[in-house]
């Protein structure tokens, strides 16, 4: 078939290599006159990586990679260890597949240059301004049509085929946070007694506050490591103006926004870009009714950053929607309604369970001072690395077995294996 994707972001890139590989032809859109790598740090755990390595990404991105050892849990004001998780080690023997922190460019990069590679076509400075599902077209300015068998929309957070799909406008719905990030050179923080731990250990740090976290961790970056921060607290009314989803910050405005946190953070702060945090209503279809469009990524769940899941579900959807259309009874045109309906089936269930985990792990980590704050670090203190029923879902063993033990080539062949041939 002849397919166009609308966007070349994370799970854009990722789709176009799991239906080039598949044997479709692929017209990648994207709106920006270039390729350019921006962002920060990205955890790319074990359901992700799994499919990476399954397209053949690993080969461009694993020497940008780093390993964490493990999540540490630390109270805000003073930094005290509340919990320690393993990351790398059950990642490797239970789930099967690493637990990486890459720099989203790096990761980019990586998945542009295999698209490349495997044989997708990109058209850049090509913003689309319309779309016909019925016809399976796509205008763009300059009055240029792309017609296509199929059209893959992940055109991200405030995507316009979501209002197709949707018939009604679809807005992203603010969460009533933002985060500060900030990502530097280690050695910038190099020969301070009290980070040392911080910058030469590969390990996620998360403090835990009222109405607030912080996250830490190393990265291997392109010619130095480099250690990434993620600030996120509520909004005060002033921080951006109406319309305004990010701007550049500054050191001041974490320091006003973590007063009284663990000294060490004062120590960290540089310069720093703040966004704000949306989510998205749940959606119960995908794809448009003439099964000529359909939604992957961002613009079909956007998630909240609380279990660092978003780029990880968008690439889930990527291999399903990519495996299904590779399968010969669902890769002509004639079977895309079967086929967009098994993908809906497979993943809106899973997606949507991820997002509202995400934001159950918010109120568990961004509790107000008092009796129940008392009580969850106590039993933290008591209950240290994975085990089942734990009360905090990243030490949760069921839990993560469901998350990280995903492997959507598995759902995939179990799903196709239950078709008449």
């Amino acid at each position: 078939m002849h397919i166009i994707v609308i966007g070349a972001g994370l799970a854009g890139l990722t789709v176009a290599i799991a239906l080039v590989k598949a044997g479709h032809q692929v017209e990648i859109l994207e709106s920006a006159p270039e390729i350019t790598y921006i962002g920060a740090g990205i955890q790319v755990s074990s359901n992700s990586s799994r499919i990476l390595r399954k397209l053949g990404v690993d080969k461009y991105i694993e020497k940008y990679c780093t390993e964490p050892v493990d999540l540490r849990m630390m109270r805000w004001k003073n930094g005290q260890i509340l919990v320690e998780v393993p990351l790398k080690e059950p990642a490797e023997n239970d789930y099967k597949s690493p637990y990486w922190h890459i720099h989203r460019a790096d990761l980019h990069r990586g998945l542009l240059q295999a698209a490349i590679d495997f044989g997708c076509k990109f058209h850049l400075d090509s913003r689309v301004i319309s779309i016909d599902p019925d016809s399976g077209s796509v205008l763009t300015k300059g009055d240029v049509t792309y017609s296509a068998d199929l059209i893959v929309a992940s055109d991200g957070l405030n995507s316009m085929a979501r209002e197709v799909v949707l018939g009604k406008p679809g807005p992203p719905v603010p969460t009533g946070q933002m985060a500060y990030r900030v990502t530097l050179p280690a050695a910038t923080l190099r020969g301070i007694p009290e980070l040392e731990e911080i910058i030469t250990v590969p390990r996620n740090n998360h403090w835990l506050g009222p109405h607030g976290t912080i996250l830490s961790y190393l990265l291997e970056g392109q010619d130095e490591p480099l250690i990434n921060f993620v600030f996120t607290c509520d909004v005060n009314e002033t921080d951006l103006p109406p319309g305004v989803d990010q701007r550049m910050g500054t050191a001041k405005e974490v320091r006003n926004s973590f007063k009284g946190w663990d000294p060490r953070i004062e120590t960290m702060l540089g310069f720093v870009k703040k966004s704000l945090l949306y989510t998205h209503e749940p959606l119960t279809s995908w794809s448009h009714p003439s099964y000529r469009l359909v939604l992957i990524g961002d613009a079909a769940h956007a998630m909240t950053p609380y279990l660092a899941q978003g780029a990880a579900i968008g690439i889930e959807d990527a291999a399903i929607l990519g495996g299904i259309l590779s399968d010969p009874r669902y890769s002509c045109p004639q079977t895309l309604p079967a086929a967009l309906r098994l993908y809906e089936r497979l993943r809106i269930s899973r997606a949507n369970r991820v997002a509202e985990a995400s934001v159950t792990s918010r109120w568990f980590t961004q509790m107000e001072d008092g009796p129940k704050q008392r009580e969850r670090d106590e039993w933290l203190l008591l209950h240290p690395g994975i085990e089942e029923g734990h009360i905090n879902i990243r030490s949760d063993k069921v839990w993560l077995d469901e998350l990280f033990g995903y492997d959507a080539y598995q759902v995939l062949e179990e799903a196709l294996g239950e078709l008449p041939n």
